[in-house]
């Protein structure tokens, strides 16, 4: 009876030193295949059968609406008029300067632009389009047959956090959107989160935070899928390459395994030993 006793003790000793080794390799294995796991696919839900003939069709998207220009931007505007000379010679005068932020106009904090000649101009809460038409209509007490081009031109976000470059991104369009805006700065990390991305828009004196997950064809679906001026990407990071970043979690990590593998060889020793 004792000795079957001392047996059992013995081989419970080597087996639960042995389940404890296992422990710890499954642990390890895990943690570095969470991230390959995790889904990264755009647009999952999607399906695999669409093709070059059937293509899936989506009728309730966002439709765009013509972006309003605010205080503090800086607009861009060009006048041209055409001439005639005594030789029948097309002359073509540039009176406002060329599509550079440097020559461009900055709206003040009332909402005007000052224009050469043409004056003071209130442009604010209006489309490029129609700030174009008002422009146009004012520049032809002063040029010949005015032809006016107008654009913003620091239609610029932020997008930060988990993407190839964070920054200030420039939209070249002023129909851009949150994809847009992910594409210039280089696209999301392998390990960023998808479903999860934070738009923050200024409107007035209010913040408004809206959430998006891109790993859906919904989004397209948002109203505030195309962008606004000076608005504010967020991607974060998951929070397993969180933790790979927090050197506390990492020194925790490290006393574990430590005390793991230590209570591991003991048992074995001991296994050894009797």
């Amino acid at each position: 009876m004792i000795k079957f006793f001392v047996m059992y003790k013995l081989n419970w000793r080597g087996f639960s030193g042995f389940s404890l080794l296992l422990l710890f390799i499954a642990y390890a294995l895990f943690t570095s295949s969470c991230i390959s796991a995790k889904k990264t696919t755009y647009f999952y839900d999607i399906p695999d059968t669409v093709g070059s003939t059937d293509a899936m069709v989506m009728n309730q998207i966002t439709h765009f609406t013509d972006p309003k220009i605010e205080s503090n931007d800086v607009l861009s505007v060009t006048i041209q008029t055409i001439e005639q000379s005594n030789t029948n010679t097309p002359i073509t005068t540039n009176s406002l300067g060329s599509f550079n932020v440097l020559n461009g106009f900055l709206v003040d904090k009332n909402g005007y632009i000052e224009l050469s000649l043409i004056g003071f101009v209130k442009v604010a809460g209006l489309t490029t389009s129609e700030a174009k038409e008002l422009v146009k209509q004012k520049a032809k007490e002063f040029y010949k047959e005015p032809v006016v081009n107008l654009r913003i031109a620091n239609f610029e976000v932020n997008v930060l956090g988990d993407v190839g470059h964070p920054g200030v991104v420039t939209i070249p369009s002023e129909k851009g959107s949150i994809i847009d805006a992910i594409t210039i700065a280089g696209d999301l990390a392998i390990d960023a989160k998808r479903k999860n991305i934070l738009l923050i828009r200024t409107e007035g004196d209010q913040k408004k935070f809206v959430r998006f997950d891109i790993t859906s064809s919904k989004i397209f679906q948002s109203p505030y899928y195309y962008l606004k001026q000076r608005d504010i990407i967020y991607v974060e990071p998951n929070r397993y390459k969180r933790e790979g970043s927090d050197q506390t979690f990492l020194r925790y990590l490290g006393i574990f395994s430590s005390v793991i593998s230590l209570i591991s060889l003991y048992y074995i020793f001991q296994n050894i030993k009797l």
